[in-house]
């Protein structure tokens, strides 16, 4: 049996532990009586522990909260593995008091950045390589002496100094760890972060477990045992909303809009998109139905087509027609003169809506991953978005199986 790589210590504490476990008798013999499957066995269970999803929805709350007395810490580290495709977010935050002492590990545009808040310091700084690239990673952040550092991968590529003082001497003995969120508003962040960090977090060894009073943790919403691919995956029933107002403007002369989905994956029955308002939500609809895209509009005209995975499907709209496309293939709806014109007002309306997914009270059966969306040649974040089911990846998708259509996850 081996030990490589940043379990062996791990591994090797459970070996002596073995060994120490044993029956009193010569050290070889002891060993011996100890199965290496069993050995190895025990050791893969320390290395499968389950991953916990962090985004909680669209919001700031925290998947978790652990609380530890100051006063019995005897370890000043915490270490996990971690694993997104999502540039912006938050890790974790810590406090012992949330006006004047705490920290808060995130990313943005992909690479660790801190934020920290104390008697000594008042800073923001980003170091190290990006993380958004589906992997697990390995982090370390640490406070030794008056310093911190930020391991990324087993390499130290953050060292602040003069920035903490010892743990056990704080004001306040009592420290809270929240992971995947804020304990206080977005608004007291030194800079401005989007809290919701679509990722999966794993092996979390949190500070001193000794001196750890309680911990809470929410049921997590999403598994982190499927393998996963960039995109923005609609489950069935779940729906976004865009004010109008929020994203590009179409074009004013001549009048022309455009909408762009790449749709990777693709099951079941239901709407795709929308425009309308939260009263009448479908003036201009995608309806996904038998893997054919139906276009329908609120005067009653419609149009469909079949649908290639993988192939960019585009909506282009102008004041004369409504133009469907993927690839080579083309469908156009006229509208008589004026034909449009109520439905040109949605962009003065305050409450013009793009909807995506499921429409307010639908039973929707369909399901996608769209691996872009597109407005007027402009990607939307779904991190922007209005509203949104919490149930929404919005940054990876079930990594596709072999016929490219399964989105049962």
């Amino acid at each position: 049996m081996e030990c490589r790589g940043p379990l062996a210590v791990a591994c090797w504490l459970l070996l002596l532990l073995l060994l120490l476990l044993s029956p009193h008798s010569h050290q070889g013999q002891a060993l011996r009586q100890i199965p290496p499957t069993q050995v190895q066995e025990r050791v893969r269970r320390i290395q499968d522990l389950p991953a916990m999803h962090l985004s909680n929805g669209p919001g700031q709350e925290p998947v978790s909260i652990m609380i530890f007395n100051l006063t019995k810490i005897t370890k000043t580290s915490s270490s996990f593995e971690f694993r997104t495709w999502d540039p912006e977010g938050v890790i974790f935050y810590g406090d012992t008091n949330p006006k004047d002492d705490w920290f808060v590990l995130g990313l943005r545009d992909g690479r660790p950045e801190i934020q920290l808040h104390n008697h000594w310091a008042q800073l923001t700084v980003g170091a190290g390589p990006r993380l958004d690239d589906g992997r697990w990673h390995q982090v370390e952040v640490k406070i030794l002496g008056d310093s911190l550092l930020l391991g990324v991968d087993g390499e130290e590529v953050l060292h602040l100094r003069q920035v903490s003082g010892p743990l056990a001497r704080k004001p306040q003995p009592i420290m809270r760890i929240a992971l995947g969120g804020l304990l206080f508003p977005v608004s007291s962040l030194r800079l401005p972060l989007v809290p919701a960090l679509d990722a999966c977090l794993r092996q979390g060894n949190w500070l001193d477990q000794q001196a750890q009073n309680s911990v809470s943790a929410r049921t997590s919403l999403r598994s982190c045992a499927i393998e996963s691919q960039p995109g923005i995956f609609f489950p069935p029933r779940t729906h976004a909303e865009f004010s109008l107002q929020d994203i590009p403007q179409p074009h004013a002369e001549p009048w022309a809009f455009s909408l762009e989905l790449g749709i990777q994956l693709a099951a079941g029955s239901g709407h795709l998109l929308a425009l309308g308002t939260p009263e009448n939500p479908s003036w201009l609809s995608l309806h996904l139905q038998n893997q054919k895209v139906l276009l329908s509009s609120g005067s009653g005209a419609g149009l469909d087509l079949s649908l290639d995975l993988g192939l960019p499907l585009q909506l282009k709209l102008a004041v004369s027609s409504v133009v469907l496309s993927q690839g080579p293939k083309k469908e156009i709806l006229a509208q008589p003169p004026m034909g449009l014109g109520s439905f040109l007002n949605l962009w003065v309306h305050q409450q013009g809506r793009l909807f995506l997914g499921a429409l307010p009270g639908e039973t929707s059966s369909a399901s996608f991953c769209l691996d872009s969306l597109w407005a007027q040649d402009q990607r939307l974040d779904m991190d922007q978005a209005l509203s949104r089911s919490q149930d929404i990846w919005t940054h990876s998708c079930p990594q596709s199986s072999g016929n490219g259509t399964d989105t049962t996850h």
